[in-house]
This record gives structure tokens, C-alpha cells and sequence, in this order.
């Protein structure tokens, strides 16, 4: 008859699991940190080329942020969602009136 796991012996493994996979959270966060920078350091070398030769200059990775806003009509910093609203969030415009 198989024996069941116990509460303590399911949170320590969760434990492990999170462990885990933070660690491997923070390892790829490094790895983009990294990738970042050497991405800026050739943005830099081809535009410096690009003058050189009279080419475009290549334009920089743009980075979209979002920011959740209250959904509900009571909570605090609620906008209502209507079409202007949402297309003032996309253009990255304020939702303050």
C-alpha cells in the first residue's frame, strides 16, 4: 500500500520547486541584462557606421510598458473604459482628463 505524502513533506517540496524556479527567474533576467546591453553597444557601432557611409541611422528597440488600472467603477483610480480611454493608454498618452 503506498504511503501518502504529508502536508509538511508537499509544502517542502513546493519550497524546492519555487526555489528552483526563482533561481532560474533571476539567472534569465541576467541573461537579458546582458543581451540589453550588448544590444546597445551595436545600436551605437551601426549608427556610427551609418553616418560614416551616409546610410540610416537604425532607430532604437522601443519597450512597451503597461500599467493596470482600477476595473471596477468604485476602486480607487478606476478609469472608465471607453474607447477614448483605451486608445489614449495605446498611444501612451495619460488617462487623466
Amino acid at each position: 500500500m503506498p504511503v501518502s505524502k504529508s502536508i509538511q513533506e508537499w509544502l517542502a517540496e513546493g519550497e524546492q520547486l519555487y526555489s528552483a524556479t526563482l533561481a532560474e527567474y533571476h539567472d534569465l533576467e541576467s541573461q537579458i541584462a546582458e543581451l540589453e546591453e550588448k544590444l546597445a553597444l551595436k545600436h551605437s557601432e551601426v549608427n556610427k557606421l551609418a553616418v560614416i557611409i551616409g546610410k540610416p541611422a537604425v532607430e532604437g528597440r522601443k519597450i512597451l510598458t503597461a500599467q493596470i488600472v482600477g476595473t471596477s467603477p468604485g476602486e480607487p483610480g478606476a478609469a472608465p473604459m471607453q474607447n477614448a480611454t483605451i486608445a489614449r493608454a495605446l498611444s501612451g498618452r495619460g488617462l487623466g482628463r
